[in-house]
C-alpha cells in the first residue's frame, strides 16, 4: 500500500502485485520523492520478525480500512490486468522465483489447488494470487495494463498541476534472463476454472474470458505528451544501453 505525497495531497497507490508494481513504484520515487509503506526486504526476515504477514505494499482492502479512516487520503488508484495473464504470471513467479510451486505438479493441478490453498491461508503467496476486487478501493481510478503505464503520467500532471519529473515509466520485464522457461498457455478446463475464481474481477474492471483486451477504452494521450514519453524512453534505453556495455567491460 504505498502513500505518496505529493504537495499537499496523499495519493494511495493500491498495488495489485504483478500488475508492473515495480516500475510503478520506481517511477513514483522518481517524481515524488520517498514513498511510504513499502518493504522490498520483507521476506528477506525470518518470519517470526515480520511484522505483518504480507510485504506493506501488497496490503489487502480489508486491512485497510481496518487502519485508515474513509476521506483519509485524497486520492487513490490502482493498474489492474487481465486474471488471465496475472494468474500465469503469479504462477511463472512461484515457480521461478519463490520456488512456492513445483513444475512437477503443473500449472492445472496449481490452480485447482489454489481456492483451497487461499482459503486456509487468506495471504498466502503475499497476496500475489489474491483477487483484485480484494486489494482496490471502490473508488479508486483504474488504470488497465494492457493500456500500457503511460496515463499515469499526464493523470499525475493534473493531480498537481505540474509536469515534473519523468515523464515515462521505465519498461520493466519481470521475466527477463530467467534461461529458456516456456510461459503457461492455460487450457480450456484452466480457463473456466479462472473465471469461476476471478469471477468478481472480470465483472468489476471489464475483461471477458475470451478477450485479451479490457472493454474499457485506451485512455487518449496528447500528443505532446507521446511526444516527451518517446524522448524520455529514448534516454532510458541510450543510458541502459551505456550502462550494460560498461558492466561488460568491467566484466572481461
Amino acid at each position: 500500500m504505498p502513500i505518496v505525497r505529493a504537495g499537499p495531497l496523499l495519493i494511495y497507490y493500491a498495488h495489485v502485485p504483478k500488475c508492473a508494481g515495480s516500475a510503478i513504484e520506481q517511477y513514483l520515487e522518481a517524481r515524488f520523492g520517498s514513498i511510504a509503506l513499502v518493504d522490498t526486504r520483507h521476506h528477506a526476515k525470518p518470519s517470526a520478525e515480520r511484522w505483518s504477514r504480507t510485504s506493506p505494499q501488497h496490503l489487502d482492502l480489508a486491512t485497510l480500512q481496518r487502519l485508515f479512516p474513509d476521506g483519509f487520503f485524497d486520492y487513490s488508484f490502482a493498474v489492474v490486468r487481465h486474471p488471465v495473464a496475472r494468474i500465469v504470471s503469479a504462477y511463472h513467479f512461484q515457480l521461478e522465483i519463490e520456488q512456492h510451486a513445483s513444475a512437477r505438479m503443473g500449472f492445472s493441478a496449481w490452480l485447482d489447488m489454489l481456492p483451497e490453498m487461499m482459503e486456509e491461508d487468506p495471504f498466502i503467496f503475499d497476496n500475489h494470487t489474491k483477487p483484485m476486487s480484494e486489494l482496490v478501493p471502490e473508488d479508486a481510478q483504474i488504470f488497465h495494463l494492457e493500456h500500457s503505464t503511460d496515463a499515469l503520467v499526464p493523470w499525475f500532471d493534473s493531480l498537481t498541476n505540474s509536469t515534473s519529473g519523468p515523464r515515462a515509466l521505465k519498461r520493466v520485464n519481470d521475466r527477463k534472463g530467467r534461461g529458456d522457461k516456456t510461459k503457461v498457455e492455460p487450457g480450456p478446463l484452466d480457463l473456466q476454472r479462472i473465471a469461476e475464481i476471478y469471477a468478481d474481477d472480470f465483472e468489476r474492471f471489464g475483461y471477458e474470458i475470451d478477450s485479451k483486451a479490457p472493454l474499457a477504452e485506451a485512455p487518449v494521450l496528447d500528443p505532446a505528451f507521446v511526444a516527451e514519453r518517446d524522448a524520455e524512453l529514448a534516454r532510458q534505453s541510450s543510458l541502459g544501453a551505456w550502462l550494460r556495455e560498461k558492466v561488460d567491460r568491467v566484466r572481461r
